[in-house]
């Protein structure tokens, strides 16, 4: 009978040790987690201090690069307004030169006509027909009379409207061409106005720090892929299209059973790289590997890997409008496919520039992008 209560003494024992024990692991993992939370807390405390450091230089810089950007577009803006007036101009020499060569050509008819008029002036229209000896030659000449005097009235009104041609043609030119020079000193002016701006980034750029270096190498990066897929889905925009009006049909929310909008149309801090600017979609909130669909019919115009964008597919629905789709896990579709609204083109997930899973799209109409909430309405719930 001792011998059972040792052993249940020992038991008790090694349970209250091995208790102790636990309570000992546990109160060092509460001191550690402690210790962990407090190192976060200083942590971010230094973060906001380093970003009130780093805030007025960076955001000079984002400002200029702003004014950069803007200017960069009013500059592309006002030399494609002189090519085209440079084409039309052309357009309207030529059109001058070849009114005036049959200008020439039918003056110098009428001059003729004028001077075989003048020295025959002394010849009678009316003695020359009484002249006619039968009735029939009678009506010949004075058929021959008639369609003379009608040629030469003809000719005549035909000089005087060739003549007002050219003037309009004249002055239409001499207009357009100051049109020209105007739109040509401003897009000089405006080219200093960028050149300048960007001596001033450079100023700024000397100033930063290590620290502020790398985070504006990871802004202009960032920027660099936007500028770049920008450039491109407007590119796509002016070259492909699934016909010249619109054929989607009515859009269709892209992700079914989910509503709840991260992000919405609009201007905004970018969640990683701080730059204050438009997020050009609407967020919805999506677990990875969600169904991502079409919102309306039309062809695939791209589907593939983006710095920024991530896996990402832009469809074209005619008549200039495209939908965008971003950030997958997954890319379910490819170029020259046609899909029907509701087909998946995307997996959700969190690629690119991206804090987390979710699911980004995007309404274009000729290349420039619109709030997606004024063209598909979230369905309820």
């Amino acid at each position: 009978m001792r011998k059972v209560y040792k052993i249940i003494i020992i038991s008790i024992l090694i349970c209250a040790i091995s208790f102790v024990s636990y309570a000992v692991d546990l109160n060092e993992l509460q001191d550690q987690k402690s210790e962990i939370q407090n190192q976060i807390e200083e942590s971010n405390t230094q973060l906001s201090d380093i970003n009130e450091e780093l805030t007025e230089n960076l955001q000079q810089i984002q400002k200029l690069d702003e004014s950069i950007q803007t200017t960069e577009e009013d500059l592309e803006e006002l030399n494609k307004k002189i090519t085209e007036k440079e084409e039309e101009i052309a357009k309207i020499e030529e059109e001058l030169k070849t009114i005036t060569q049959k200008y020439n050509t039918q003056k110098e008819l009428l001059d003729a006509r004028l001077i075989a008029m003048y020295e025959a002036e002394s010849t009678n229209y009316l003695d020359v027909v009484l002249g006619a000896d039968s009735i029939s030659d009678f009506i010949s000449t004075y058929y021959l009379i008639s369609e003379i005097t009608s040629y030469d009235i003809d000719l005549l009104e035909l000089v005087e409207e060739q003549k007002k041609e050219i003037e309009d043609k004249n002055l239409q030119l001499t207009t357009q061409k100051e049109a020209l020079e105007k739109e040509k000193r401003t897009s000089q002016m405006t080219q200093i106005a960028l050149s300048n701006t960007k001596i001033l980034r450079e100023n700024y750029i000397s100033k930063l720090n290590e620290e502020e270096k790398s985070l504006q190498a990871k802004i202009d990066e960032y920027n660099n892929q936007i500028n770049a897929i920008e450039a491109e889905i407007r590119s796509l925009a002016a070259t492909i299209s699934f016909g010249e009006d619109y054929q989607g049909g009515p859009m269709q929310w892209p992700i079914y059973g989910h509503y709840t909008i991260t992000s919405n149309y609009g201007m905004r801090t970018h969640p990683i790289t701080g730059v204050y600017k438009l997020h050009t979609g609407v967020d919805i909130s999506a677990g990875i590997g969600t169904d991502f669909t079409a919102m309306a019919n039309g062809i695939v115009v791209k589907a593939e890997y983006n710095a920024a964008y991530g896996n990402m597919v832009i469809l074209d629905h005619g008549g200039g409008v495209q939908t965008l789709y971003a950030h997958g896990s997954q890319i379910m579709v490819q170029v020259g496919q046609e899909v029907k609204t509701g087909d998946v083109v995307l997996k959700v997930g969190s690629t690119g520039y991206s804090t987390g899973p979710h699911a980004h799209f995007e309404v274009r109409i000729n290349g420039t992008p619109v709030n997606p909430l004024d063209y598909v309405s979230i369905p309820e719930e």
